[in-house]
């Protein structure tokens, strides 16, 4: 059964919030996080993998979705997670949430580039095969209606 991904976000977020309380946190914290940046990040939005067509929704709230769809036997799945920026702004780490089962808790990090309408990101470290594999691939900002020259 596939859950809906605002499900699985929601259900995330509220993760996220409990293990945010000091009282339930088992692992270190590793310092506020500055909502300021994760706002003004400039891959926030919506991309479409040039690998599969899956989209990477990264949220200015410090939490990511990969969506990938279905291809001949193999199901659509999806992952949640958070990510955040360094001190530098130039090094984004996504981490899988455990609710997603693949690479779990698993940070991977990687310097980022945007040019025109792709973002591109660069392994620094990462101990996820397939998020790794994902990463490698440009992904593009999908174009608006006004931008194609729609009303």
């Amino acid at each position: 059964m596939r859950l809906p991904v605002a499900l699985i976000v929601a259900a995330s977020a509220a993760f996220v919030s409990l293990a945010s309380l000091p009282a339930c946190s088992s692992a270190p914290r590793a310092g506020a996080i500055d909502t300021k940046a994760l706002e003004n990040a400039p891959f926030v939005g919506a991309w479409t993998s040039d690998l599969d067509a899956a989209t990477l929704t990264i949220e200015p709230t410090g939490l990511f979705s990969i969506d990938v769809p279905a291809r001949g036997e193999t199901p659509a799945r999806s992952v949640v997670g958070r990510w955040n920026l360094d001190d530098s702004g130039g090094i984004v780490t996504f981490t899988n949430l455990g609710a997603t089962a693949m690479c779990a808790e698993v940070p991977g990090s990687y310097a980022f580039e945007i040019v025109r309408d792709t973002v591109r990101f660069t392994k620094v470290k990462d101990n996820c095969p397939a998020r790794e594999e994902h990463m490698a691939w440009g992904w593009k900002k999908p174009s608006t209606k006004a931008e194609r020259g729609g009303a």
